[in-house]
């Protein structure tokens, strides 16, 4: 473990150095990057294949909320300790009252507009923030938590990086945007649905499903199947198939194309991002909620980020499950699909078990 905290080092947080972490889903591995000063600010359409480094997109581009290159001056590999490590925790003081009465008043301006007498919007994704006090927190103890969500979720996207502009970020995300099969296959996946995963239980009869949650994975794959097609020569579907991420389940379906030769990644990505999975649909109305409701911004939230041309891998994964940290104060961002038969309670417990996978990370104590 000494040579991944040589490698971050002290300049963790002196902006002298972006850098970033992440490790595959099932993998091992953690790989690091990292250079000297700012990286590269990019325009949706100048992202290419021809570049190389870890991709950080924002949720919504602004000047405020730029794409992110960090270039690839440094990059190692290091193998994820096989001893239990315990990160710092820290006593959380719940408000949970005046939470829910705040997502009580998200979900009725949602449902509101949904059902609004000539309104188009079929779904949107609100979401919520819950601060934790992290005082003190030093770079150790930021690898600490970063290399224990590595090992409580092998089968996550696992990820924490670090630029002036962005700030410091930890996901550990189940859902990839992108991925780079082959040097003519690309490969995403429409997941959406959440329920809490039981081993005992037929997961993969679609009965078990509630017809909201199977509805709000639909719609997602959908618009995926609909917005590729003018991108791709080849696309096939995948049936649709339960996955475990952490303590949850979700409904998943692949999609597999190859891409037309005039097509520019960049461009593709501006028509796919953001998905139904983490805004809704139509677009730009949902877009129009979500900036309306939340009363926040959402920066890196609900983007991506991933290698682009990196340890010959180009996979872009969702930043979900996911803490923001500004000073001494981690933000965490949950949020969920909502359809016009969603139910408040039930989407509300959805929102807590996902703020589960990083809080549990964190606290010691809720009080």
């Amino acid at each position: 473990m000494s040579a991944i905290k040589d490698f971050i080092s002290l300049d963790i947080l002196t902006g002298e150095y972006a850098w970033a972490l992440y490790k595959l889903p099932g993998r091992t591995e953690i790989v690091g990057i990292k250079q000297q000063g700012a990286p590269l600010q990019l325009h949706p359409n100048d992202l290419s294949e021809e570049q190389s480094g870890y991709l950080i997109y924002p949720f919504q581009v602004t000047p405020k909320t730029p794409i992110l290159m960090i270039k690839p001056e440094e990059v190692a590999t290091f193998d994820l300790p096989d001893t239990n490590i315990s990160p710092k925790c820290y006593t959380y003081t719940s408000d949970e009252k005046q939470q829910k009465t705040k997502y009580t008043d998200l979900f009725e301006y949602a449902h509101r507009q949904i059902r609004a007498k000539g309104s188009t919007l079929k779904k949107v994704v609100l979401s919520r923030q819950l601060n934790i006090k992290i005082e003190g927190m030093t770079p150790a103890e930021y690898l600490d938590l970063y290399l224990t969500a590595c090992m409580r979720y092998p089968q996550n996207f696992v990820a924490m990086w670090y630029t002036r502009e962005s700030g410091i970020w930890l996901v550990a995300t189940p859902e990839c945007l992108l991925e780079k099969v082959t040097s003519t296959l690309w490969r995403t996946m429409a997941l959406a649905g959440t329920m809490t995963w039981d081993a005992g239980a037929p997961m993969g009869n679609k009965a078990y499903w509630s017809p909201k949650d199977k509805r709000e994975q639909s719609i997602v794959a959908e618009y995926l199947y609909d917005t590729l097609l003018p991108y791709v020569e080849y696309i096939e579907r995948s049936h649709t198939y339960p996955i475990k991420a952490g303590d949850l389940a979700h409904l998943r379906t692949d999609f597999t194309f190859s891409i037309k030769a005039n097509t520019k990644l960049g461009e593709m990505i501006s028509a796919v991002h953001p998905t139904p999975a983490v805004c809704g649909l139509p677009k730009n109305e949902a877009l129009d909620c979500i900036n309306q409701a939340e009363g926040y911004t959402r920066r890196y939230y609900t983007g991506f980020s991933g290698p682009l041309n990196l340890n010959d891998n180009t996979r872009f994964y969702v930043s979900l499950r996911c803490m923001e940290a500004i000073g001494d104060t981690a933000t965490l961002y949950a949020g969920g699909g909502l359809l016009r038969d969603s139910d408040e309670d039930i989407e509300w417990t959805e929102t807590e078990r996902k703020l589960q996978t990083i809080l549990s990370l964190l606290v010691s104590e809720e009080k």
